[in-house]
């Protein structure tokens, strides 16, 4: 497996799915040997939760150790210096840290132990829903308003989980400047290679996850789509609403189950230029789970989420009717706006 490849590309793919302005982040903790990397040592004593932003909305990369921490709550909660008689009531990691290698994801040479991302509440919103259809869990965290680096790092570190931190004063005033509407997000590697690789699924256009076709899909779903005028295609269904030729695709998640939509429609423009010129402009008004592609002079115009996001149930056509007929009169509000 070649590490860097398969590290730029799930911070690319996850940069661009959730529309992200910085870098996802990996954080390695060094306890036997120094690390080999070339790496910056910070000038002056920082927090963790300062070099963190510093490597995401910068890029830079740090190795330091304890004489460069400055947060005395990261120094206990990263394994630098060993509190004999503090017990600590969160999440700390075993002490023995020597060094701590802390890198744009993209950028980094070793298996990082914990990767991180800034997020805004949307974004939030949207990788949850991509986890739930990775793992079938539903995201749940801790937090505390207080020890940001324990609930976004030393949790993932020691339990293996995700969890999320609306961060401390520390983080928010203190030492560094994170924004009202951030939150820092921290799992392992793997998970977000996984969330990675759904991504990537999601994104080939009007595609099925897992090879859903209609026949595999139970007769009363069938039955529903029929009621509001739809037929079976080999792995969608087709109809009209609105004057406009829709196709619904039933999307499998990771583990078979069907609980992914897409809902598509295209759009014919005078020339390719002219559809390019709309998708420039759309693009701009639209964020996820709405999508816009050009595919030489047509629109492709796509909504992609979980069914109980978009209020479906399957087993009632009436709430197919009001999900695809909301998604479409929302697209045509947009497309009124950017008319040429």
């Amino acid at each position: 497996m070649n590490l860097r490849k398969v590290l730029k590309e799930t911070e690319e793919s996850l940069r661009s799915y959730l529309g992200l302005r910085g870098h996802l982040v990996g954080v390695k903790l060094e306890k036997t040997r120094e690390i080999s990397e070339d790496a910056f040592k910070p000038e002056m004593p920082m927090a963790f939760c300062q070099v963190i932003r510093e490597a995401s909305c910068r890029g830079n990369k740090f190795l330091y150790g304890l004489e460069h921490e400055k947060c005395p709550t990261a120094q206990l909660v990263l394994g630098l210096k060993d509190f004999k008689y503090l017990r600590a009531d969160y999440k700390i990691v075993p002490s023995g840290t020597k060094k701590i290698l802390i890198s744009p994801l993209s950028d980094i040479d070793v298996m990082p132990d914990v990767a991180l991302v800034i997020l805004n509440p949307r974004q939030i919103m949207n990788l949850s829903m991509i986890f739930y259809a990775v793992e079938g869990k539903f995201l749940s965290s801790e937090f505390t308003g207080e020890h940001a680096c324990a609930e976004f790092f030393a949790e993932p570190y020691v339990d293996g989980k995700p969890n999320i931190s609306f961060l401390c004063s520390g983080a928010r005033e203190v030492y560094s400047d994170y924004r009202d509407d951030e939150a820092t997000f921290g799992a392992p590697l793997g998970t977000f290679i996984r969330a990675s690789e759904m991504m990537k699924k999601l994104d080939e256009m009007g595609g099925s996850l897992c090879g859903c076709r209609t026949s595999d899909i139970p007769a009363g779903v069938t039955e529903e789509f029929e009621k509001i005028g739809f037929s079976k295609g080999t792995d969608y269904f087709f109809g009209k609403f609105n004057g406009r030729n829709v196709r619904v695709y039933l999307n499998r998640d990771a583990k078979g189950r069907i609980n992914l939509i897409t809902i598509h429609f295209p759009i014919k423009a005078s020339s390719q230029e002219e559809a390019e010129e709309l998708a420039k402009r759309l693009s701009v008004l639209l964020s996820r789970p709405y999508y816009v592609n050009v595919r030489g002079r047509w629109l492709d115009l796509t909504v992609r989420s979980s069914i109980d996001a978009l209020g479906i149930d399957l087993f009632d056509s009436s709430s197919l009717k009001i999900a695809i007929e909301r998604f479409v009169n929302k697209m045509d509000l947009y497309l009124n706006k950017v008319k040429i």
